[in-house]
Formats: structure tokens, sequence, C-alpha cells
């Protein structure tokens, strides 16, 4: 990759401060991010001849073009003889990548997988020989992690929200031997299947948001996932009108204006962003410290 980037004039695009942002990298799986079609088609032609340098090369059907805020023509970038195929998603790294910035398809996906990972567990749900909490930590293991993988960074809405409680509840209900009929709540049930302790599936994802915000208030300011994670809008940006798309930093901000100065002590919700930010990142250099307090938090419901 430093190869092609030195031979070729390819600046990415200017999204986040601190540099442009040209590419993501991991393993085998790589995103390219440009506005010139012409220069990306150059960078594509310099990268596969550098692979095939090294012994490798790029498989064309596995390749994506994802267009944003594209008015123009859908432009033909090729590898090779073959065209990269244009798609309204794609799947990065396990989550489900949509240009509207939404996640609303990336759950739908985590419901289909998790529903089939549920389904291949039937024969165990139906036994009425295996306790309860066993069937809660089988549960927790092989359909709610498949459920809310990656939701780090969602940025979640009352519809988002709802739709998972809505296939945890049947999930757990399932399991339980429960029907609509029994007159039975949803939390007495998630209380009988994943015991005392057991949180609903929104303050489980609070809780992961609230972890990985930890981890990324303890990086360096040019680190890719705290500028991504806490840059508001850039300048010379215009809001488009209308209602605005809710960013992971919104979510947050949303969850967190629940906690009154008598939790975070010289922060209310009403503060500027900067400064509430501040707190928690004092707060987050001191790692027990923090995993006691996003267990409260967690427990808070997320407001839109």
């Amino acid at each position: 990759m430093e190869i092609t980037f030195s031979s070729t004039e390819f600046s990415g695009i200017d999204l986040l401060p601190g540099g442009p942002l040209i590419d993501l990298e991991y393993a085998d799986d790589i995103v390219l991010f440009g506005e010139d079609a012409d220069k990306m088609q150059s960078l594509l032609v310099a990268l596969s001849n550098n692979a095939r340098m090294f012994g490798m090369r790029f498989s064309p059907s596995k390749c994506k073009l994802l267009l944003q805020d594209w008015s123009a023509l859908t432009p033909e970038l090729r590898i090779g003889s073959e065209v990269n195929e244009c798609v309204d998603n794609f799947t990065y790294l396990g989550s489900l990548i949509s240009p509207n910035g939404l996640v609303s398809d990336e759950i739908s996906a985590r419901i289909r997988k998790a529903r089939l990972a549920f389904a291949n567990l039937r024969h165990l749900w139906r036994r009425r020989d295996i306790r309860l909490s066993i069937k809660g930590r089988v549960y927790c293991a092989a359909v709610r992690s498949v459920l809310i993988y990656g939701s780090e960074t969602w940025p979640l809405r009352v519809e988002n929200t709802r739709k998972l409680l809505v296939f945890d509840h049947r999930c757990l209900r399932n399991s339980a031997g429960v029907c609509w009929d029994h007159r039975v709540s949803n939390s007495e049930v998630r209380r009988k299947v994943l015991e005392n302790g057991g949180k609903s599936v929104d303050e489980v994802v609070n809780l992961h948001r609230l972890r990985w915000l930890g981890h990324v208030l303890r990086m360096p300011e040019y680190r890719l996932p705290r500028r991504a994670m806490l840059t508001g809008v850039g300048n010379g940006w215009k809001k488009v009108r209308g209602g605005q798309t809710k960013t992971c930093l919104k979510s947050l901000t949303s969850s967190l204006s629940h906690v009154g100065r008598c939790r975070l002590l010289g922060w209310g919700p009403r503060d500027y962003r900067n400064q509430w930010l501040e707190t928690l990142g004092d707060m987050a250099q001191n790692r027990s410290q923090w995993r006691r307090c996003i267990h409260s938090l967690s427990s808070l419901k997320i407001r839109d």
C-alpha cells in the first residue's frame, strides 16, 4: 500500500480533521476512499500491479463500489478487464456499511443472523431437563453475541432499539416456554432465563458503547477511532434541510444526558460538549473506576 500511495497522486477525502482519509486496512480487507473516479481508477491499476509483484492478486468478484452523495453518472471502475459491481451496501469486517450512515440495515442483518443461530439450537430450547440458567448462558454466548456484534458504534434510534428488544424478548420467551397468553411480563421472563443480573439487550448495547468510549478516550488525539467518533460537523459543511442524521456522538450525548451532577461532578447535561468529554476522559484513565461507572450508566435507558 505504501509503495502504491507514494507512486500516485491519490489524496483520499478530507472527511476528518488531522489529515485526509485514504484507506482502511485489516489483514487482506481494504477500503479505499476517493472523490475522483479517474484518480481512483489509476490507483486501482497501480495497486493491482504492485500486488502482482508480491505474488498476490485481487478478486474482482469480491471488490465492490459504494457511492455516497454522488450526482454524476455511475463510474465504471475496473480491476483488470472486469468492472466492479456498484452496490447499495457492503459488508466490511462483519458489519453492513450503508451510504446513509444509518444502522437500520445492519440491525436487520444482525437479527437475521441471530435468528439463524437461535434456530440451529432449537433442540436445546425444547428440552425441559436443562435448567433455564444454562439456556440463558448459551443464549448470551451463541445468539445475543451475534445479535449485537459491532454495536459499540451504533447510533441507535428508538425504532432500532425496539426491533432489538422485540427479537430478544421473543427468543427468551421461546427458550423459557412462555407464551403471550401466560400473562408473564418480558422483564420477569428475562429474570428467569438470565437470572437476576441479566440485562436487557438495550442495556447491554449501552454497556458496550460506554466500554468502547473508554478505550477511545484513552487514545491519543491522532488515532482514527478518536477522530471519527468525537468529531462534530467539519468546517464548511452544510447541514441538509430537515431532521439530521444521528451520529454516534449524538447518541452517546443523549444517553449520558440522564446523568446529573451528582453522578459526574463538574458536568451537567447542558454543558458544552468538550466539557463533558474532558470530564469523562479524566475518568476513563482509571480503568477500574470507569468499569464501575459504566455498569451503573448502562442501566439508564437510551433516549433518542
